[in-house]
C-alpha cells in the first residue's frame, strides 16, 4: 500500500501525461485549420466582418427600440471598418435605416491616424473628426505639404472615407499632384500603400487614387485611362446628378492632371486633355484670369488664345487679361497682333492728363491736376495702384517692356508724394537693376534719395507709411556706385568714388548682404587695405547671423512652430548666402542652405526658388559644379525669367 505523498506524486505524473497528449491533439487540430484556411482564411474572416456590419445595419430598421441601439453602437466600435456600408446605407429604402447611417457617419469618432504614420502625420489628424469641414480642409492642405510624399497615405485614407466629397476630392488632389518618383521600387511600394487603403471602393476619389498606383507601377502617365475618367466626372455636370460635381471641380482636377502631364513632357496630351474641356471655364473675368494665368505659367498659349477668341469682350475690358492674351500671340508667332494688344491694354482704365513734376527741390512737386476731367487724389491713387499690380504681374512673367511701360505711365502721373509713385519708382528701380541697367535705376530713384536728404517732414510721412528712405537711399547709392563703374572703369579717382558709394550704401543698409558681396568681389589691386577692410566687414555680418541663429533656435519652445521656421530659414538662407558668395565655412553653409529648404512648404515658390538659387551657389564654392548647375535649374523652373538667376546659371555651365 502507497502512502499519500506516493500516491499524490503519482496522479501528477499522470495528469501532465494526460495534459501533453491534449495539448498535441490541440496543436494538430490547429495546425489542419491553418493549412486548410492557407491564403483564403483571411478573405473568410473580412468576408465575415462585411457580412456581420450589413447584418447590423439592417438591424437599424428593427421594431425593437433596443436592437436599434445595440447596433448602432456596434457600428460605432467598427469605426472606418463600417464606412462604405454606412455611405451606401445612407440611400437605403427604409428610412429609419437611412437615417440613422446619416447619423452614425456624421458621429463616428474615429481615429484617423495610424500608430505606423509619421509623428508629422499624427499630430495633423490629432481629433480630425471633431473639427468643422473648413478646419478639416486646412488640415489636408497640410498634409499635402509635407515633404517625400510623407502624406500620401492619409490623404488617401482621408479621400476614401471623409464623408465630404468636396474634401474627398481635395484629399484625392493632393495625392494626384505628387511627383512621380525615379526609382521603380519606392513607385510600387508607394502603389501598394495607396492601393492597400482604397481596397476595391469605387468612391469618385479613390478610382483616381487607383489610376495614380497604376501609373506608380507603369512609371509613367497614362493619357488614356485619365480622359476617360475625366469624361465620366464630365457627364455628372452634364446630367447635373451631383451638386458636388460642378465645372469648376472638374477643371481643378483637369490642370492637375496636365501639370502632371507636362512634368512628363506630354505637352500634346495635356493640351488636348484642357481644349477638350475649355467650355467648363466660365466667362467670367476671375475664372478666365485664373485660368490664363496657369496656361501661360505651364506654356500652354494655344489654350489663351482659343479663350480670347471666344470671349474677346471680356478679355478686352480687362488689362491683366489682353496682356495674356498678347504674350500667347507673341509665344505663337504673332508679335505684330501681340504689340497690339499689349498698347490697347495700355489704355484700359487709363490715368488721366495731368501736370506733375519730379523735382528735387522741397514743395516743387505739384499736386497731380486733371486736365479734361475731376478726378479726385483718392481716385488717381486706386487707378495707378491697378496699373502697379498689372506691372508686377508682367515682371513675374518675363515681360519686361511692357512692365517698364505700365510703371513709367504711374510714375508720370504720381509723384513722389503718393505711397504708388513711390513704389513704382521702387519697383522699376528694382527690375533695372536686375537687367544690370545701373543707371537707369540710380536715375529713377534719384528723386526720392534727395528729397530724403533735405527734407526730414518726407521721412516722417515716408515712415508713417512704412516706406524705408534709408533702404531707398542705400539702393540708390549702391546702383549709382555701379553705373559709375561701368563708366569710369579702372580710373584711380573714380574707382575711390566708387568705393566710396558701396560704403555708404552699406551704411544705409547693413542687411542687404548683396552690397558686401558686390564690394568684395571689387577689385583695386592699388588698395590693398580696402580688400582687409571688406573682410573685416564681412566677418562682423557673419558672426552677427550665427548670433542671431543661436538667438532663434533658443526661443523654439516659446515661439509659434510657423514664425520659428520663417525665421531661422531666413537667417541661415542669409548665412549661406554671404559665405558661399565670399569666403568662411563652406560646409557648413550648404547644410545651412540645405536646412532652409526644409523649413518650406512645398507652395512657397518664390522663396524656395530663392533658396534653391543659393543652394546652387554653396555647391559651386564647393567644387560641386555638376550639382551646381542641377540645383540652379531646379530654381529657374520656379522662377523662368529671373536675370540674376539665369546669369548664375551661365556661369556655372561655363566651369563646366
Amino acid at each position: 500500500m502507497l502512502n499519500y505523498s506516493q500516491n499524490n506524486s503519482r496522479r501528477g505524473r499522470l495528469l501532465v501525461a494526460i495534459l501533453l497528449v491534449c495539448w498535441g491533439a490541440i496543436q494538430g487540430s490547429m495546425a489542419s485549420l491553418e493549412a486548410a484556411d492557407g491564403a483564403g482564411g483571411a478573405t473568410e474572416t473580412k468576408k465575415s466582418t462585411d457580412q456581420l456590419i450589413h447584418e447590423l445595419i439592417e438591424k437599424l430598421g428593427s421594431d425593437s427600440y433596443a436592437t436599434r441601439i445595440r447596433a448602432r453602437n456596434q457600428l460605432k466600435m467598427y469605426g472606418l471598418e463600417a464606412f462604405d456600408a454606412l455611405r451606401e446605407a445612407q440611400n437605403h429604402d427604409d428610412s429609419e435605416i437611412l437615417s440613422a447611417a446619416r447619423y452614425l457617419i456624421s458621429s463616428l469618432q474615429v481615429s484617423w491616424s495610424k500608430d505606423s504614420d509619421p509623428k508629422e502625420v499624427q499630430e495633423i489628424l490629432s481629433e480630425y473628426g471633431a473639427q468643422n469641414e473648413a478646419d478639416r480642409l486646412g488640415r489636408i492642405e497640410l498634409l499635402g505639404r509635407l515633404r517625400d510624399q510623407m502624406g500620401v497615405e492619409p490623404l488617401a485614407r482621408l479621400a476614401r472615407f471623409d464623408p465630404s466629397v468636396p474634401l474627398s476630392r481635395r484629399a484625392a488632389m493632393l495625392v494626384l499632384k505628387q511627383p512621380l518618383g525615379r526609382e521603380k521600387a519606392s513607385r510600387r511600394r508607394l502603389a501598394e500603400r495607396i492601393e492597400s487603403v482604397i481596397g476595391e471602393n469605387d468612391r469618385d476619389p479613390s478610382q483616381w487614387l487607383l489610376a495614380y498606383a497604376a501609373d506608380l507601377r507603369a512609371g509613367s502617365y497614362s493619357p488614356e485611362r485619365w480622359a476617360e475618367l475625366v469624361r465620366q466626372q464630365r457627364m455628372q455636370v452634364d446630367s447635373g446628378v451631383s451638386p458636388d460635381v460642378t465645372s469648376a471641380s472638374v477643371m481643378q482636377m483637369i490642370r492637375v492632371l496636365a501639370t502632371r502631364a507636362l512634368s512628363e513632357d506630354a505637352r500634346q496630351s495635356a493640351l488636348a486633355l484642357v481644349m477638350e474641356h475649355i467650355d467648363l471655364i466660365a466667362p467670367a473675368t476671375r475664372d478666365l484670369s485664373e485660368h490664363a494665368g496657369w496656361s501661360i505659367r505651364q506654356g500652354l498659349f494655344p489654350i489663351v488664345v482659343t479663350l480670347y477668341e471666344k470671349h474677346q469682350h471680356t478679355f478686352r475690358e480687362n488689362a491683366e487679361l489682353l496682356y495674356s492674351a498678347a504674350q500667347a500671340y507673341d509665344e505663337i508667332g504673332q508679335s505684330e497682333l501681340a504689340q497690339e494688344l499689349a498698347a490697347e491694354a495700355l489704355q484700359i482704365n487709363p490715368l488721366p492728363e495731368i501736370a506733375a513734376s519730379d523735382s528735387a527741390e522741397p514743395g516743387d512737386e505739384e499736386k497731380p491736376k486733371a486736365v479734361e476731367n475731376a478726378i479726385t487724389d483718392h481716385q488717381l491713387q486706386e487707378i495707378a495702384y491697378a496699373h502697379y499690380q498689372v506691372a508686377l504681374l508682367l515682371r513675374s512673367r518675363g515681360r519686361f517692356k511692357w512692365a517698364e511701360r505700365e510703371n513709367r505711365e504711374v510714375i508720370k502721373h504720381c509723384d513722389i508724394e503718393s505711397i504708388v509713385g513711390v513704389s513704382a519708382r521702387q519697383e522699376l528701380a528694382r527690375m533695372f537693376s536686375e537687367q544690370l541697367r545701373h543707371d537707369d535705376a540710380a536715375t529713377v530713384l534719384f528723386p526720392i534719395a534727395d528729397r530724403a536728404q533735405k527734407d526730414r517732414l518726407y521721412q516722417s510721412r515716408m515712415g508713417r507709411w512704412q516706406i524705408s528712405l534709408s533702404r531707398i537711399r542705400s539702393l540708390y547709392e549702391y546702383e549709382s556706385g555701379l553705373a559709375l563703374l561701368e563708366k569710369s572703369g579702372e580710373d584711380r579717382a573714380s574707382l575711390n568714388e566708387v568705393k566710396s558709394k558701396l560704403q555708404l550704401a552699406y551704411r544705409f543698409d547693413n542687411d542687404n548682404i548683396d552690397i558686401l558681396i558686390r564690394m568684395y568681389r571689387l577689385d583695386d589691386p592699388g588698395d590693398p587695405d580696402w580688400k582687409q577692410s571688406v573682410t573685416k566687414q564681412i566677418v562682423q555680418n557673419r558672426d552677427a547671423l550665427k548670433q542671431r541663429i543661436a538667438r532663434i533656435e533658443s526661443r523654439k519652445k516659446i515661439i509659434d512652430p510657423k514664425d520659428y521656421k520663417a525665421e531661422l530659414g531666413d537667417a541661415y538662407n542669409q548665412y549661406a548666402w554671404l559665405v558661399s558668395n565670399t569666403e568662411g565655412d563652406y560646409e557648413r553653409a550648404l547644410k545651412c542652405s540645405l536646412d532652409s529648404l526644409e523649413f518650406l512648404d512645398a507652395d512657397d515658390i518664390p522663396y524656395r526658388a530663392a533658396r534653391l538659387d543659393t543652394c546652387a551657389r554653396c555647391y559651386f564654392a564647393l567644387g560641386r559644379v555638376e550639382e551646381a548647375v542641377a540645383t540652379q535649374q531646379q530654381a529657374i523652373k520656379l522662377d523662368p525669367f529671373s536675370p540674376p538667376m539665369l546669369r548664375q546659371l551661365e556661369e556655372f555651365q561655363a566651369a563646366l
